[in-house]
């Protein structure tokens, strides 16, 4: 049975997961690194193992994936498919605190990027939880 303490007392969602923001911006206030929490933390996690190339990160070779260089090649569903294979076997690898769901790959009308929703969910949670990403080639 509710109370009346427990209407008026705020309650903090309980922080599992947490990292820093990939700017470093400062905290207005007190003027710490302003961190991520929960979803939004493994959202950039996995935004960032996306868009890592291998090898590029310096003593960690097998961090990322080979995204970049099949946006290069024709924009069809053969490279659709290679590209929701290097994001399902980066977040599978890499990630632990994800479940990925799927990976939806769309090759967009103008020939030059794709559309990625990752669909993933948090290890101690099952809400289903979609990262939208455009991938560009730049020439």
């Amino acid at each position: 049975m509710a109370t009346r303490a427990d209407k008026y007392t705020q309650t903090q969602k309980q922080e599992w997961f947490s990292d820093f923001l990939n700017n470093f911006d400062n905290h207005p206030i007190n003027h710490s690194l302003t961190k991520v929490a929960n979803e939004r933390s493994v959202s950039q996690s996995i935004k960032n193992l996306i868009l890592t190339d291998l090898g590029e990160r310096l003593f960690q070779p097998t961090i990322g994936s080979d995204i970049r260089k099949t946006l290069f090649d024709p924009n069809d569903i053969v490279t659709a498919e290679n590209i929701t294979f290097f994001i399902k076997s980066t977040v599978r690898q890499n990630e632990p605190r994800a479940t990925l769901l799927d990976v939806i790959v769309t090759a967009n009308p103008d020939g030059n990027s794709f559309s990625v929703s990752v669909v993933y969910s948090l290890i101690n949670n099952n809400v289903p939880i979609t990262l939208n990403l455009l991938l560009k080639r730049v020439r």
